[in-house]
């Protein structure tokens, strides 16, 4: 089957966070159809990550590792979200870009493997992950999963530019206690929402550290503050208000720091009669533990890692081009394949990143083949 078969096919289950069940059986047998040795691990109730090898012939240990979550954004408001189309050279529908294209390519590739009759001296092997619009789930089972790669390709859409690293992201919650009054009296009462103001700025105004990554530049951590919630009326003083935050993290830096530093801006209000406040780690939809003792950390790889050549030379081999190498300022899983197992990864995938979550989410038919090529030889370069 061809990659825009594979592709369609993908599109066609429904795999929105939480129902990942049928997704997650459907590429067991897939994989085990093509001739892979296949198992799938039971993460969460009916959820499934799915673990997919072609073995070497020496080395117990995989040469690489292909990364995919296999889970979407829902529909929204897409028309035919689970009915994809082919128009203008790509495919629309739900999950096309992010990230069952990827997924489409990597099964195209080792295709391209099993029937080139290719001998591995060391294996291959592809996960896909449960849960990375969410909570991370699947990607924070990865540990116990028994994996072992020398290297890792994570394949969310880069417009097949090479990613050697991710910002960490950790969403902060202020919550700013007051004493409510009447508004016409506002001095018997005192205004969560001005002393959120307060803090805000002062978070806001904070000095962000800078990293220097070698052979791309400088990069800067950030924050951004994303919703205030205070007040039930305007003629109230407010006792109570709420601040998230979107503090993204570089290469180095920690969330206890970062914690550390929060609480030295805020704890002077407590000192303030009729004044509490509090700083945690928590975001609007994460009601989960696990994640948000481990937070969404920086990820690195070497720019002289043999996983950033590899995939260079077979993009360069495919394309007859160069690929630009960068670093991003999102977030994506090759934070857990890093800091959680060891592996050096990279981000390398088909289809435009701003079509995420969209309306009008399409992948490009070239480059959706022009991945399984590359991916192919890479495998090639890495495990034979």
């Amino acid at each position: 089957m061809d990659v825009v078969k594979e592709l369609k096919r993908l599109i066609k289950i429904k795999s929105v966070t939480g129902s990942e069940g049928e997704i997650g059986k459907y590429l067991f047998q897939r994989f085990k159809k093509l001739g892979c040795k296949t198992e799938l691990f039971e993460v969460d109730k009916s959820r499934f990550n799915i673990l997919a090898v072609i073995p070497g012939n020496v080395n117990a240990k995989l040469g690489l590792l292909f990364h995919a979550h296999i889970d979407t954004v829902p529909p929204y408001k897409m028309k035919s979200p689970f009915e994809p189309i082919i128009k203008d050279n790509h495919i629309w529908g739900r999950g096309s870009v992010d990230q069952k294209g990827g997924i489409a390519s990597v099964i195209t590739a080792f295709e391209n493997i099993l029937s080139e009759h290719e001998t591995l001296t060391s294996g291959v092997g592809f996960v896909g992950v449960i849960d990375e619009e969410s909570e991370h789930r699947g990607s924070m089972f990865l540990k116990d999963m028994d994996i072992h790669a020398d290297y890792a390709v994570v394949t969310e859409p880069s417009g097949l530019k090479l990613g050697t690293g991710c910002k960490g992201t950790m969403p902060i919650k202020i919550m700013v206690k007051g004493k409510a009054s009447h508004g016409c009296r506002p001095w018997l009462g005192v205004s969560a929402v001005e002393y959120c103001i307060k803090a805000a700025g002062e978070i806001t105004s904070m000095d962000f550290p800078v990293h220097e990554i070698k052979g791309i530049g400088k990069t800067r951590a950030t924050i951004n503050l994303g919703i205030i919630k205070g007040g039930v009326a305007y003629n109230i003083v407010p006792d109570e208000c709420i601040l998230w935050f979107d503090r993204r993290l570089i290469p180095g830096e920690t969330q206890e720091e970062i914690m550390r530093d929060i609480h030295g801006i805020i704890e002077k209000y407590n000192h303030i009669p009729d004044v509490y406040v509090t700083a945690e780690i928590a975001r609007p939809d994460w009601n989960w533990e696990p994640i948000k003792k481990r937070g969404l950390k920086p990820a690195l790889t070497d720019m002289d890692s043999e996983i950033v050549t590899a995939v260079k030379n077979a993009h360069r081999s495919v394309l007859k081009n160069e690929t630009k190498v960068y670093f991003t300022d999102g977030y994506n899983e090759m934070d857990f394949l890093i800091n959680d197992l060891g592996i050096p990864a990279v981000q390398y995938g088909p289809g435009d990143a701003g079509l995420c979550h969209t309306n009008d989410e399409m992948m490009d038919i070239t480059q959706l083949k022009n991945a399984a090529n590359v991916y192919t030889e890479t495998i090639k370069t890495l495990c034979r």
